[in-house]
């Protein structure tokens, strides 16, 4: 057991009958081989064809903040891939989500990002669709001969994609015959219903393109043994060393250890100025910085019942430090009671060598709080940002740079991967999870499409 394992459960203590199931005592890390992964799933052609037909035409992905569709006529368009979709909170309350395409001439229906409207309408002739998806309008039908008998109105409907709502966002799948979002989600889902998710708000959101295909994105943000190498100031602040990881079915999530100093480090006691900033030691704590994730248990517990977010219906590993948890195939939730942080990792529309990556903050605000004002932005990969500023305030600038350090890895490993000399990634225990998504992979283009995400 790690030192800080140590350390927490001496004073750890469960609550009661929770949705989260703590990681301590941490469960052994599953062996599922030892197979070096190929680096030329990266960059064909051909397997991104098919992960688009196996994988993400098939599995629940999140299109939207629920809070982005408030009223009546609120509309967002994503793109996943070569697809366009649109998602509107109907006049009937309902929210619903189709494929974003004209079915006139297959011009890409509407062309703004977000906004209000009371109808859909082309811009390139006309033709008009309802809120629900229904064909409001053809322009001229008279000039149609396939018309003479009656327009199609059925058949000209806007295709419809299945969506549910979990956890505030709105999550679609492209498969009709998809089981339920839930089934999907699995334990994992259930997990996290302990945060009340569907409570926070969106206060920020911005996507970058990165020159690396999306499954490099993806295995950057799932394993903390980078941290010391790649982010070394991360260590006076969180442990990234040997942390709990456990798979879930077709799921994962691992345990960040937030509030302390690492193991790793000689010093893990003095309080510097910079420990000061980043630990959130509660007023008045006059500790070790190693042990201010402690403190912080205490002070939450202190204020349960007195306080808008529910710190009964938490595990005590909650209350400090960080859930962490990937729903194949592309999308991670990071939270605490006070934050919630998504990523999804999206395949560009046609090169393998490219991705979007999406950074998405939620936070749980007191009830009446106004929505935060944030403006949505997407950075091309020849355009990078200084993060920071790209977030402004939103997220803290110490922690907007690791984000940055993570992105400048991306056109290298998609480099190296491609070279004669790579033999294929060789990973370690604490990169079990990178091995177990690679092997969902694989297991999605056999064919084994499991509806529950537990299997």
């Amino acid at each position: 057991m790690a030192k800080i394992e140590q350390e927490f459960a001496s004073v750890a203590r469960t609550q009661g009958d929770w949705a989260a199931k703590p990681f301590l005592p941490r469960q052994p890390i599953p062996d599922i081989g030892s197979t070096r992964i190929d680096g030329e799933r990266f960059h064909s052609r051909e397997f991104m064809q098919r992960e688009w037909d196996m994988i993400w035409t098939r599995t629940w992905n999140i299109g939207c903040h629920v809070s982005e569709l408030e009223e009546a006529g609120d509309f967002r368009v994503h793109s996943l891939g070569k697809e366009s979709l649109l998602f509107v909170r109907g006049a009937d309350d309902v929210i619903r989500g189709f494929f974003n395409i004209c079915q006139h001439r297959g011009n890409i229906l509407c062309q703004s990002r977000e906004g209000a409207v009371e109808r859909f309408k082309c811009p390139f002739h006309g033709w008009e669709w309802n809120l629900d998806g229904t064909l409001r309008q053809v322009m001229h039908p008279q000039l149609f001969p396939q018309f003479r008998a009656g327009i199609p109105t059925e058949e000209l409907a806007l295709p419809p994609l299945k969506v549910e709502l979990w956890g505030g966002w709105v999550w679609f799948n492209m498969d009709p015959a998809a089981g339920p979002l839930t089934d999907f989600l699995g334990e994992a889902g259930r997990h996290l219903e302990s945060y009340q998710l569907e409570r926070y708000q969106l206060i920020d959101h911005k996507s970058f393109e990165w020159a690396g295909n999306w499954k490099h994105a993806h295995d950057a943000f799932n394993e903390s043994y980078h941290f010391e190498a790649l982010h070394p100031e991360f260590l006076n602040f969180a442990e990234g060393f040997d942390v709990p990881i456990e798979l879930l079915g077709i799921h994962s999530r691992m345990l960040n250890f937030n509030h302390t100093v690492s193991e790793i480090l000689p010093d893990r006691s003095e309080m510097t100025d910079f420990r000061k900033r980043m630990l959130g030691q509660p007023e008045g704590y006059d500790g070790e910085a190693k042990d201010v994730h402690l403190a912080i248990v205490a002070q939450k517990r202190a204020q349960q019942g007195r306080s808008h977010i529910a710190y009964e219906r938490l595990n005590d590993e909650q209350l400090a430090h960080q859930y962490h948890y990937t729903f194949f195939p592309g999308t991670t939730f990071t939270s605490t009671p006070e934050m919630s942080i998504v990523f999804r990792y999206r395949p560009h529309e046609s090169d393998p060598g490219y991705c979007y990556y999406d950074f998405l903050i939620t936070r749980h605000d007191p009830p009446g709080t106004p929505r935060p004002d944030h403006e949505h932005r997407l950075y091309r990969h020849h355009e990078l940002p200084n993060y920071a500023v790209a977030f402004d305030g939103s997220f803290d600038p110490v922690l907007a740079n690791v984000l940055q350090q993570d992105g400048t890895n991306m056109p290298t490993m998609q480099q190296g991967t491609a070279s004669r000399g790579f033999r294929g990634m060789i990973l370690g225990e604490q990169e079990v999870r990178l091995r177990h998504f690679h092997q969902t992979i694989d297991r999605y283009l056999r064919g084994d499409f499991p509806v529950n995400g537990d299997r």
